[in-house]
C-alpha cells in the first residue's frame, strides 16, 4: 500500500500547504480520498495518474474536501485521457444528493452514464474488494462525517480520520493501524470544536496502538508551534510525523 499526501493544509491559502487530499495505491487499484481544489493536478505532479483512479472516497461535504469532484467528472466526460473503467464514488449519506445537485448546476458537463459511474453511500459497514477492504464509522464533525480504515490483502492497515473531534469511533478505526493519518487542525491553545489538536491526535494514537502517526489538515498558525512536542505530551511514543504536500510513504 502506497500513500501520497496531495494536500496537508486547509481551505486557508498557504504557500506550502494545499487543501486536503490523498491518494492510495493498493496493488493495481488507485484511490483518491477527499480531493480538494487542485488535487487532480497535484496528483499528476506527484506521480499519480488520475486516469487510473477507479475509486474516490469522501469523508464529508465541506468544500475543502470535495472541490475537485466536479472537475473530475467533467474531465472524464470530455477527455479521451481516461480509460473506460467505471468510476466509483463512495461517501457518507448525502452523497447521491450531492451528485444530483452537481448535475442540476452543471448539467451534462458532469453527468456520467450509469455504466461509467457508481455512487455508494457508506455509514458503518465494511466494503470488500478483490484485494482490499474498507470500513467506515461516523465521526464527530458534521452530521454526515465519516473516517475510514483501509486494509489490503496482507492485512496492512491505514486509518484516515477525515475531519473530527476526539471520539471512540476514530480509536476503533485506528486500532493497531500501521499508519494513521489524523487531522490536527490547531495547537491545543487554539483548539476548534469539531477538530483535533496534535496532542489529541497523539492520545488517539496511543489508545489505539497505532504504529505510526502522521498529522495533517494544519491551519497556517500551526507553523508557529512545536507540533511534535504536543504529540509527545500526549504520551504517544511511536513514530510521529507532520504531513507535507507530496509526502509519500509505503506500508
Amino acid at each position: 500500500m502506497h500513500i501520497t499526501i496531495l494536500g496537508s493544509g486547509t481551505s486557508i491559502p498557504h504557500p506550502r500547504r494545499a487543501s486536503p487530499g490523498l491518494a492510495i495505491q493498493i496493488g493495481e487499484t488507485a484511490i483518491l480520498v477527499d480531493p480538494s481544489s487542485g488535487s487532480l493536478h497535484r496528483a499528476e505532479r506527484y506521480g499519480i495518474e488520475i486516469k487510473n483512479v477507479s475509486h474516490v472516497f469522501i469523508s464529508h461535504f465541506h468544500l475543502d474536501h470535495i472541490s475537485d469532484i466536479a472537475p473530475l467528472l467533467f474531465a472524464r466526460k470530455n477527455s479521451t485521457y481516461f480509460e473506460t473503467e467505471k468510476l466509483t464514488l463512495i461517501g457518507p449519506p448525502g452523497l447521491k444528493q450531492f451528485y444530483r445537485k452537481l448535475v442540476d448546476l452543471h448539467g451534462n458537463m458532469v453527468r456520467l452514464a450509469p455504466s461509467n459511474l457508481e455512487i455508494r453511500e457508506i455509514g458503518t459497514e465494511q466494503l470488500k474488494f478483490s484485494n482490499w477492504a474498507v470500513r467506515s464509522l461516523p465521526v464527530v464533525h458534521t452530521k454526515n462525517s465519516v473516517g475510514y480504515r483501509f486494509v489490503d490483502s496482507k492485512g496492512t492497515v491505514f486509518a484516515y480520520s477525515g475531519d473530527t473531534d476526539y471520539c471512540p469511533a476514530l480509536i476503533k478505526l485506528s486500532t493497531n493501524a500501521d499508519v494513521a493519518l489524523i487531522e490536527a487542525a490547531q495547537p491545543s491553545q487554539l483548539k476548534i470544536k469539531g477538530h483535533l489538536t496534535p496532542q489529541l491526535a497523539g492520545k488517539i494514537a496511543q489508545e489505539a496502538g497505532v504504529g505510526r502517526l502522521v498529522i495533517t489538515h494544519l491551519y497556517p498558525v500551526c507553523d508557529e508551534y512545536d507540533l511534535l512536542a504536543e504529540i509527545r505530551d500526549s504520551g504517544y511514543e511511536g513514530p510521529a510525523d507532520i504531513a507535507f504536500d507530496g509526502m509519500k510513504f509505503r506500508l
